[in-house]
């Protein structure tokens, strides 16, 4: 009992330290918790009041109660995870394989001339041609499988992430390429030590233009190409079902894991490098 009294004592009179950076990351996190959740949050609370007592028929604007327990039910019947499953590894897919190849692409144009002048025309009569418009194309070759799905995302991915990453690189100072040199940067190591973090800024928001593109595109083909599982599936099937409840959970799933892949991998991706170097500044 006396030992513990002097540990008790000893542990008052010497406080471990509390590291203030520890402090700052949790008040930080719980900040940025709360700038996502709460306009969440008033949005649906905005529905509830309109659902309630706006009038409207229940199957055009049912209430949040219908929604989740519809929701519920898709995640009860396994349904919900396999449409999630089959969307995100058609979403991921596409965009591995159009990141990389746009990046590159972008690169070496906004460094070698000879790749501009070869690629500007084609890439701008390729803008020309939204990523929706090929579908009847990409139907005829592949025919209503899901390389007809992820042939259009690499495309509208490849091409957005070329211009932005282009653009990018062609803004760098032309001090700072000189400078890579005279560290010994050429060849690859100029395209990853230099180039490339120098126009992280304008990849980034390649990226994030790209996955906003290629979601809303593979929403749109799920309920065209005959897939077995998807969220653009489940709210076709739902539609034709005449389940209002179901297209308005689905919608609600899309939604939010669109805002969540963008709140948790590309802002988290901004934070390792752009932010981390400083070559753009956090707003307070």
């Amino acid at each position: 009992m006396k030992s513990e009294k002097t540990l008790t004592g000893q542990l008052l009179s010497n406080p471990v330290p509390v590291d203030s950076s520890t402090v700052l990351l949790s008040a930080g996190s719980l900040r940025h918790f709360g700038e996502f959740m709460v306009p969440i949050a008033v949005l649906l609370a905005l529905w509830e009041l309109v659902a309630r007592f706006g009038g409207l028929p229940p199957s055009l604007f049912p209430p949040l109660e219908d929604i989740f327990r519809a929701l519920l039910k898709m995640s009860g019947d396994g349904h919900l995870a396999a449409d999630l499953a089959g969307t995100f590894t058609r979403l991921f897919q596409s965009i591995a394989i159009g990141a990389v190849f746009g990046t590159i692409v972008g690169t070496c144009m906004g460094h070698f001339r000879m790749w501009e002048r070869a690629l500007v025309v084609p890439m701008n009569f390729l803008l020309a041609i939204p990523g929706t418009a090929l579908f009847p194309l990409t139907m005829i070759w592949f025919g209503l499988t899901e390389a007809a799905i992820i042939s259009i995302l690499i495309y509208e991915v490849a091409l957005t992430v070329t211009v932005m990453t282009w653009t990018g690189v062609k803004s760098i100072d032309n001090s700072l390429i000189r400078a890579g040199r005279v560290f010994g940067a050429n060849g690859l190591s100029m395209l990853w030590r230099v180039l490339i973090p120098a126009a992280m800024p304008s990849i980034i928001s390649g990226y994030r233009i790209a996955f906003s593109r290629a979601w809303r595109i593979l929403i749109i083909a799920e309920m065209l190409v005959s897939v077995s599982a998807g969220l653009g599936y489940r709210l076709y099937f739902a539609r034709e079902y005449f389940q209002y409840d179901m297209v308005y959970a689905g919608l609600f799933v899309v939604g939010m894991s669109g805002l969540l892949i963008e709140r948790v991998i590309l802002r988290t991706m901004e934070s390792m490098t752009v932010n981390r170097w400083g070559t753009v500044r956090e707003l307070k």
